[in-house]
């Protein structure tokens, strides 16, 4: 009876250091993030811009070619912000693998008019929508401060690691607009510009969806 219970203690001792070094040997994983920042009238690269993530792993500014590298950013969902200064800032949702690089584009617009407070979020489809058809209509919903302003919206898509984009609205008085004509299997990202008068003063984050077959 005693070795019975010498023998099980044993084996109790030997699971939990085995534990102790699965715990051990469970490392982060990380990939790498690569990027470009242009001017979103005008397509040219935009330098100085503070890219930065969240959670917090680097923040760094882009080079002459509006460029960017992130390296060792831990694997999973990352929110990367494009700061300049007289520019709306951008962010964008993005999946970060293990070994694997991925591309990010920003667009930036000038920041025109200073009107309080706007917040554009809740998008339709929802951030990394996936099997979305090739005519899709995107709606989103506004915050502000100041509700007797008046606002129009412009709507713009673009494909991943593409640096050109296209209007889909302009001006609009309704929150939605349609993008028709779309590529099967393609991952788009899309964004809105909030405008007061003609001019910019807020933007939205950067959402995407994926087309279906």
């Amino acid at each position: 009876m005693l070795k019975k219970i010498v023998s099980l203690s044993s084996f109790v001792f030997l699971l939990t250091l085995f534990a102790c070094e699965e715990q051990q040997f469970d490392i982060d994983r990380f990939g790498t993030i690569t990027g470009v920042v242009v001017d979103g009238t005008t397509y040219e690269p935009l330098s100085g811009v503070l890219v930065t993530t969240a959670p917090a792993s680097s923040a760094l500014l882009t080079d002459e070619g509006g460029t960017f590298t992130l390296d060792k950013v831990k694997e999973g969902d990352v929110v990367l912000s494009a700061r300049k200064k007289d520019y709306l800032t951008a962010t964008v949702s993005i999946a970060v693998f293990e070994g694997e690089n991925t591309p990010v584009t920003f667009f930036l617009l000038e920041d025109e008019n200073n009107v309080g407070s706007i917040t554009l979020f809740d998008p339709v489809p929802g951030n990394g929508a996936v099997d979305q058809s090739t005519d899709v209509t995107l709606q989103w919903n506004v915050e502000q401060d100041n509700r007797d302003i008046i606002l129009n919206y412009s709507v713009f898509i673009f494909e991943s690691n593409s640096t050109t984009q296209q209007l889909v609205g302009e001006n609009l008085t309704v929150r939605e607009a349609i993008a028709s004509g779309l590529k099967a299997n393609t991952t788009y990202f899309w964004y809105v510009v909030a405008k007061y008068e003609g001019r910019n003063v807020a933007n939205s984050p950067t959402w995407s969806f994926r087309t279906g077959s």
